[in-house]
């Protein structure tokens, strides 16, 4: 069993948290390995940004929740596949569906799907909702994962949310002290510094990069980037698959 399976990607708005879970699904799949990306997102459904051309319909993270039992055949009839690249499989909230749409589930039901996913794949990344207190999902994957990459946007918002949320995570199961934190849209150098010192020290950076914005408004995050100023955004994710992934 792989020491880091789970990956759970959760922090700020818009922190890069969904671009950062694509990127890695992508650079994993281009070394033959099987990866399912969970969007966890209820409050806006990721899958119709990412994805606006697959078909989803009658696939949905909640209506897989809401199994009276959880089994490798049902995660697999919900799983949504790429027509381009057999490696990556995702599953999420489909369109309209909102936190009303389902009945509650279980933390039970949780951990059983968290363990039959270890089955299913190589790895799993799981990007995570910003409101934790509204979301036993993102909660308890934050305390199952086998690694958390805690990102932050490089501006003030950025720093007022972790303010908030971090004490929320403060109890031991939860492990923040292991976090791997990141922070992101790094555009501002004198910014950058006061943000590294207010967040007591920071793993990694990944700086703003204009094609990877016009990748996720289009629609086009599983393209390769290839502008020149995009190399930085490229070896940050390297940096990444060695240092969680270890590929």
């Amino acid at each position: 069993m792989m020491n880091s399976q789970i990956i759970a990607i959760w922090g700020s708005p818009s922190s890069g948290k969904t671009t950062t879970s694509v990127k890695l699904a992508k650079a994993l799949s281009e070394k033959k390995k099987n990866v399912i990306v969970v969007f966890a997102d209820i409050i806006v459904p990721t899958l119709l940004t990412i994805l606006p051309t697959v078909d989803s319909e009658g696939k949905s993270l909640g209506r897989l929740l809401a199994e009276p039992e959880l089994t490798q055949e049902t995660i697999l009839k919900n799983l949504i596949t790429m027509r381009k690249n057999d490696y990556i499989s995702f599953l999420g909230y489909g369109k309209a569906e909102n936190k009303f749409t389902y009945a509650k589930y279980s933390k039970d039901k949780i951990i059983d799907f968290m363990v039959l996913l270890r089955h299913l794949s190589d790895y799993v990344i799981i990007d995570c909702s910003s409101i934790i207190t509204d979301d036993l999902f993102t909660a308890m994957t934050l305390e199952i994962a086998d690694k958390v990459l805690r990102l932050s946007s490089c501006d003030i918002k950025g720093l007022s949310y972790m303010s908030s949320y971090l004490p929320l995570l403060s109890e031991r199961r939860f492990g923040i002290e292991k976090h791997i934190k990141i922070l992101s849209n790094t555009n501002d150098s004198m910014l950058k510094s006061e943000m590294t010192e207010s967040l007591s020290g920071i793993d990694l950076y990944i700086p703003y990069v204009k094609e990877l914005s016009d990748q996720y408004l289009y629609g086009e995050l599983f393209q390769t980037l290839t502008t020149k100023g995009s190399k930085a955004y490229s070896n940050a994710i390297d940096k990444l698959m060695k240092g969680v992934f270890n590929e």
